[in-house]
């Protein structure tokens, strides 16, 4: 995936077939390791980020992640305020988009996050088993979850914003609707 971002051009690549001896070879900045975190099983997610103005790299970054396995979407992750907020299996990252130095990085699902999306001022996190309101400091201020995970079997949207209101279907096929709060305004079994 390719944006363009005031000067720069910021491409966030899927690097599942990259082996542990090339990731210092591709990318200047390796998370969690950078940040002093180990971690505890094989990666199942490994994003790469490179950063350049007028084609001349400015920083890389590879991700690698352990939880469950994730892809790179127009969701998986957004930009604002100079600032990357990218989705890497279970957790999400903060990153500047200066040098990829990290402001912050979180668990927001006990399985995957599959989106993050703007919300007012803050961010609403899309992950397999609940849903986070965040701030952009990485703060939740509320989650949410239901009967089962967000996922639909029957092929119908499991995540929208509307408005001020967050519409999900669970795999049981039951829709919620939320409020800015976190709180349900309505429940129903659709199948």
């Amino acid at each position: 995936m390719i944006v363009k971002y005031k000067n720069s051009v910021i491409e966030i690549t899927n690097e599942s077939d990259l082996d542990s001896a090339e990731y210092g070879q591709k990318f200047k900045i390796q998370y969690p390791a950078d940040l002093g975190q180990k971690l505890e099983y094989q990666a199942s997610s490994k994003h790469g980020i490179r950063i350049t103005e007028n084609g001349i790299e400015k920083c890389s970054a590879l991700l690698l992640e352990s939880g469950g396995a994730t892809g790179i979407s127009k969701n998986s992750f957004l930009i604002k305020n100079d600032r990357l907020y990218i989705c890497c299996s279970d957790q999400i990252y903060s990153l500047n988009l200066t040098d990829l130095s990290a402001n912050w990085k979180n668990q927001y699902d006990v399985a995957t996050c599959f989106g993050i999306y703007e919300f007012d001022d803050d961010f609403i996190v899309h992950g397999e088993i609940q849903i986070s309101r965040i701030d952009k400091n990485g703060e939740t201020k509320w989650n949410f979850s239901a009967r089962d995970i967000f996922v639909n079997p029957d092929g119908k949207t499991e995540f929208k914003i509307v408005e001020n209101r967050i519409e999900l279907i669970d795999w049981e096929g039951y829709k919620y609707e939320l409020n800015a709060e976190g709180k349900i305004l309505s429940e129903i079994k659709t199948a």
